[in-house]
C-alpha cells in the first residue's frame, strides 16, 4: 500500500535525506520516496494497514511537521449489481486505489460510501474504477469534508 502524506519544514536535500532515513527506520515501510518540492513523502508499506500515527511521531521527532491527511466523503448510486459478490467486487475495486481511507458497498441501497484523500484521488478517478469493474455510476452525493 502506498500512500503521500505532506510535511512542513524541509528547506534542503539535508532535510530530504533526514525524513527519508527516519522513515526507512519505520518498521513496515519498504520505501520512502520524500520530495522537497512539493514537500511530500510518498510511503510504500507492507500490508494493508498504514501506520500513519508511527510515521506521523517519527518525522515529528527528527524536527519537521507532518499535516493530517484531508478525507472527504462521498457516496455513489450503482447500478448492474445482482448479489453479493457484485457488490464485493465495487468494493474491492474502489479499495485497490491510492488515497482510498475506507469503502463500503451496501447491496440492498445500491450505494457506495467512500471516504478518501482528495489530495491522492478525485471523484472521477473512482467513479472510473467503479465503470471499470463493470458496474454504472447512476449518481452521486455531494462530498463533504470529514474533521
Amino acid at each position: 500500500m502506498k500512500k503521500r502524506i505532506q510535511i512542513n519544514g524541509m528547506h534542503c536535500a539535508g532535510c530530504v535525506n533526514s525524513v527519508e532515513k527516519v522513515l526507512s527506520r519505520v518498521e513496515g515501510v519498504k520505501n520512502a520516496n520524500v520530495q522537497l518540492t512539493t514537500e511530500s513523502a510518498e510511503i510504500e508499506v507492507e500490508g494493508d494497514n498504514f501506520p500513519f500515527e508511527v510515521i506521523r511521531e517519527t518525522v515529528e521527532n527528527a524536527g519537521y511537521e507532518v499535516e493530517e491527511p484531508k478525507s472527504e466523503s462521498v457516496t455513489f448510486q450503482i447500478g448492474g449489481m445482482h448479489c453479493t459478490g457484485c457488490s464485493s467486487a465495487v468494493e474491492k475495486a474502489i479499495r485497490k486505489q491510492d488515497g482510498i481511507v475506507s469503502a463500503n458497498v451496501n447491496l440492498a441501497a445500491e450505494k457506495a460510501f467512500v471516504d478518501f484523500d482528495s489530495s491522492q484521488i478525485s471523484i472521477d478517478q473512482i467513479k472510473e474504477s467503479i465503470e471499470n469493474a463493470g458496474y454504472e455510476v447512476i449518481e452521486q452525493q455531494k462530498k463533504k469534508l470529514i474533521s
